[in-house]
């Protein structure tokens, strides 16, 4: 090859390589500006949700009714957020309910009480530390032996279906302090506290279109003589086991710009105090 052949393969080799590394460049300068952009929306969206945490709590302090939830508010220049409040106590504590409590919210979930007993016992071989199985029960090796984390964790016990787990969300929680809040918690967890009968539920349930019952001897004053002594024979399992307000509340605030995918998510653990609610959890997604 002639040295003008040389030099021409020389000139396509260097513009090849000319145009790879302009690509590159350009490649390079796309994603850091995208990635730019991205961090400033993820920037605006968690101020979004720091704005909305200081909105709901503002809102809980100053409304004469207790509020559930924030539905989208417009902050401005695209950012949004809301929220959520939820009261654990309104459901039963996987974590902390004992078997008969249990047994009760699946026989009215299943309505087969073999079934309950034996999904009963394969959840607390599930959730306690030791390896001993119950008689119905089930300790495989891939047992947590510890508390769950979240109710969906249900799914890795036997015997717990998709479907059942669905069914059971509205009624179980691994939050709050085990309390069941008589006030706000539906009939089929209403069922599983100790000394509560039929017409108890029926009370609870009517009297939540007024003031809230502030105890166990403002409920037995409404309660017939049977009820009443039903309840009071099961007096202290019922003080254990039942509260008439939040102990806690979980907040979930999250943030975002519109017309982007971006999400800032906070859960927040709260309790209220003195008319306002403290925060004394977070956690930040």
């Amino acid at each position: 090859m002639s040295r003008r052949g040389f030099a021409l393969l020389a000139v396509l080799w260097t513009l090849t390589a000319i145009t790879v590394l302009t690509g590159t460049a350009i490649t390079v300068a796309r994603i850091g500006s995208a990635t730019t952009r991205n961090r400033v929306l993820l920037a605006r969206a968690a101020w979004a949700r720091e704005a909305c945490t200081e909105i709901l709590l503002a809102r809980w302090a100053s409304s004469p009714a207790p509020i559930s939830r924030l539905d989208s508010v417009d902050l401005g220049r695209g950012s949004s957020c809301a929220a959520t409040l939820e009261d654990p106590s309104a459901k039963l504590n996987l974590n902390l309910a004992d078997r008969p409590a249990l047994v009760i919210l699946l026989q009215a979930v299943v309505h087969r009480s073999a079934a309950a007993d034996s999904l009963v016992d394969a959840l607390l071989d599930w959730r306690d530390p030791d390896a001993v199985p119950r008689p119905l029960g089930d300790e495989s090796s891939g047992n947590r032996n510890g508390p769950f984390a979240d109710v969906q964790e249900l799914r890795c016990v036997r015997g717990f279906t998709d479907s059942l787990v669905g069914r059971l969300a509205s009624f179980v929680t691994t939050r709050g302090t085990g309390g069941v809040n008589v006030n706000a918690a539906p009939r089929e967890v209403l069922a599983a506290v100790p000394g509560i009968t039929e017409e108890t539920i029926r009370v609870l349930l009517t009297h939540r279109g007024s003031a809230a019952l502030s105890n166990a001897d403002a409920l037995a004053g409404l309660l017939s003589p049977s009820a009443r002594a039903t309840l009071l024979a099961s007096y202290p399992e019922f003080v254990r086991a039942a509260v008439f307000g939040p102990q806690q509340l979980v907040g979930v605030v999250t943030g975002g710009v519109r017309g982007t995918p971006l999400i800032a998510r906070v859960t927040l653990t709260l309790v209220p105090v003195a008319g306002r609610l403290a925060v004394i959890r977070r956690e930040s997604e």
